[in-house]
């Protein structure tokens, strides 16, 4: 059977060098949405108890400090995934939050309830 050689044909199977271009850009893509979704969760977490500390502290209820909280991090949530998706690349959104969410452990520690 002859090869099909039409232009149609030909556009239908992408050169070497495009393949490796959408295999880098599917890599990134799902870095950046592992970064906008689990990296942005799990530092909200983070936000979340140190921030219903601080307010609980300032003088709030522990309930209504923990509910505040809680409301604030749909805000923070949606925040930290938008800057994900907004940096130049899935690393540079990786290296924010691993250098953003370490500082804020022992802050989880160090502001917890005293027994």
């Amino acid at each position: 059977m002859p090869r099909d050689t039409s232009a149609a044909a030909q556009a239908a199977s992408p050169p070497r060098a495009a393949a490796g271009d959408a295999h880098r850009h599917r890599v990134e893509m799902a870095a950046r949405i592992l970064a906008g979704t689990l990296g942005a969760y799990g530092l909200t977490v983070q936000l979340t108890v140190v921030l219903s500390f601080l307010v609980a502290r300032a003088g709030m209820a522990r309930v209504e400090a923990v509910t505040a909280a809680t409301l604030a991090s749909f805000a923070i949530f949606a925040g930290i995934s938008m800057a994900a998706f907004h940096t130049r690349s899935a690393a540079r959104a990786w290296l924010w939050l691993t250098i953003t969410a370490p500082p804020l452990a022992p802050l989880d520690w160090g502001l917890g309830p005293v027994r």
